[in-house]
């Protein structure tokens, strides 16, 4: 099995650096729902894609776990499940924790 895209990258010290900067940017927060905890720093364009833009800061963006797989998910062509939207918003409303 071979290494995922953009590996060189994630390895990197500048990569870490940009990630705590890429967080303080947004707050520690999740652009995509606001969430705070977790949080995952993902290219808007993929580093398969544009490897010259692996470092901007402008090109990453906060997502909570979630987020980050809807958005992945997204540009994978993967479409939402309904079934699966509508038990994270039940969640959602009675504040109940995720364990998955």
């Amino acid at each position: 099995m071979g290494l995922r895209a953009g590996y060189h990258v994630y390895r990197t010290a500048q990569w870490k650096a940009l990630r705590l900067e890429a967080k303080r940017r947004d707050d520690f927060k999740c652009t995509g729902c606001g969430a705070r905890g977790r949080l995952e720093v993902h290219h808007k364009i993929s580093v398969r894609q544009a490897p010259e833009l692996s470092f901007d800061l402008g090109n990453v963006t906060c997502l909570c776990p979630t987020c980050h797989t809807k958005a992945t998910n997204a540009e994978r062509g993967i479409k939402p499940n309904p079934e699966r939207e509508a038990w994270d918003q039940l969640l959602k409303g009675n504040n109940i924790a995720r364990f998955y």
